[in-house]
């Protein structure tokens, strides 16, 4: 059995790296509700935000893997889903339910009954080897 292994870094304006990049490019982070750019984004990285454009850009960060037979899945989700819940935990939900649309739907349940504040997404992608 593997464990998680995060694939992804949060875009999130708080960070050190993001905030300092947005306010070189003459940008503000400022709290409400949340640490959001300009005061109105919450992610520091995005396609399509046309009025933070200068601040908020879609350059992501890229990790490889390779993959091996102790992979089991990979959950691909928004915010929504990891701000209410950790790698480990979500790995841990879905491990025994074989089918991939029955652990995404598992997963963005949990979040919402956590209480996530924003949209969920999630895809589960199950490997067979």
């Amino acid at each position: 059995m593997s464990t998680a292994i995060p694939l992804s870094v949060d875009h999130k304006p708080n960070t050190k790296e993001e905030r300092c990049r947005i306010e070189q490019a003459g940008g503000v982070v400022v709290w409400a509700g949340t640490w959001r750019v300009g005061g109105v984004l919450a992610v520091s990285r995005a396609f399509g935000d046309r009025p933070l454009k200068r601040y908020v850009i879609a350059t992501p960060d890229v990790k490889e893997e390779v993959l091996t037979s102790e992979d089991e899945f990979l959950i691909m989700a928004s915010d929504g889903l990891w701000d209410v819940l950790g790698n480990a935990d979500a790995v841990a939900l879905i491990r025994a339910i074989p089918d991939a649309e029955k652990a995404a739907k598992r997963l963005s349940d949990e979040a919402i009954a956590k209480g996530s504040l924003d949209n969920v997404s999630c895809v589960v992608v199950r490997f067979k080897f």
